[in-house]
This record gives C-alpha cells, structure tokens and sequence, in this order.
C-alpha cells in the first residue's frame, strides 16, 4: 500500500498499514533474523535443561519467513545440544540421544505452528500481537505434549508436575515477551525511519 493512499484514511488505519509495512520489511531483513538466531545460540551459555525454545519459537515462527524461522530454531536446537554433550557433560548414551532428538521435534513443531500467522480481524498489528500469545499457550501446550508421549517410552513422565510445567511456561514467556518487545521497536524505528523518507519527497 502507497503512502498517498495510506494518508487518505482514518489515523488507526494509517497506523495499521504503516505497522504492515515495518513487520514486512524487518520480517524479509537479514538483521532481525541473524539477532534472533545470535540471541537463541547465547541463551544455551545461560541455561542448561530450560533452554527457552518455546518462547524463541514462538516469535522466530510468527516474525520470520518459515524457512528463516526453522534456520533460527534448529541452530538454536543444535548449538544447544553441541553445548549439552560437550560442556555440560550429557552421557553419551542412546536415550539422551534421543531425547535430543524429540526436543528438535518439539521445537520444530512451536516454530510451524507460530508460522501460521492467521488473521483474527481487519487490523494486522492487532491480529499478531493476539495471535503472540495464542501461539505462546498452544506451542507450549504442544511442545510439553510431544515430550511426555516420548517420557513413556524413554522414562521421565514423573517430571511433569504443575509447579515445574508452571516455572517452565513462566521462562518461556518471560523470554517470548522481550523479544516481542524489541521486535516491536525495531518495527516502531522502520516505521519512523519510513515516515521521514516520505516527508523528504
């Protein structure tokens, strides 16, 4: 949408088409992608066994194109694991092997369902900040249930107790909402940067 048209409407729907134009361009940007990335593969230095990859799924899936988002996660997922049977010692055995492997799942899993991006109403900055949080409670929902339908068959289904399904949400969103919020001043700062490009015409 031009923004001759865009002036010719009401303030929220100027605000709206300008927010569309911003997530547009810092979706299809190489920075905004290889920051999530960078910030997913340091959050594995700070955590060991809650690596947030809900919360960075979550906003890689509804902020990236799709392949950009599966990139992000799955080196998210890797340097996690190189980290775990390096650094931090993880046995070498068959089943943390694959215990690994259903954690990728899981995270591929929250990364393809936030990458839907449906649209809830005639306002696109209103439909992604509701579908954030949708995509936040059913990708963790997801993500938990993938993890203990594998816990019978490789053991530790007794880990899944409320305060620990609890703490685990609580990083997970903690995480979600920070990111969300600088996505949201770096769509704020090309919105502002497009504006004063059009007024300089």
């Amino acid at each position: 949408m031009h923004y001759s048209k865009i002036a010719s409407h009401s303030p929220l729907l100027r605000l709206s088409a300008r927010w569309e134009v911003a997530y547009r361009s810092v979706s299809r940007s190489k920075f905004w992608f290889l920051l999530l990335t960078a910030l997913g593969s340091l959050s594995n230095v700070v955590y060991t066994c809650t690596v947030p990859l809900v919360g960075f799924g979550v906003i890689a899936g509804a902020t990236l194109p799709r392949h950009r988002a599966i990139a992000t996660m799955m080196t998210m997922w890797f340097v996690n694991q190189l980290l775990g049977f390096t650094i931090h010692s993880y046995p070498q055995t068959l089943n943390t092997f694959t215990w690994g492997l259903v954690l990728g799942l899981g995270t591929l899993l929250v990364a393809l369902l936030a990458s839907i991006k449906p649209s809830f109403g005639r306002s696109p900055m209103g439909s992604h900040y509701l579908w954030l949080a949708v995509a936040l409670i059913g990708g963790y929902v997801l993500y938990e249930c993938v993890i203990w339908l594998a816990g019978f068959a490789l053991g530790g289904v007794e880990g899944f107790t409320l305060p620990i399904l609890w703490g685990v949400f609580a990083g997970n969103a903690v995480w979600a909402i920070a990111l969300g919020c600088l996505h949201s001043i770096l769509l704020w700062d090309t919105s502002r940067q497009s504006s004063h490009a059009v007024l300089k015409r």
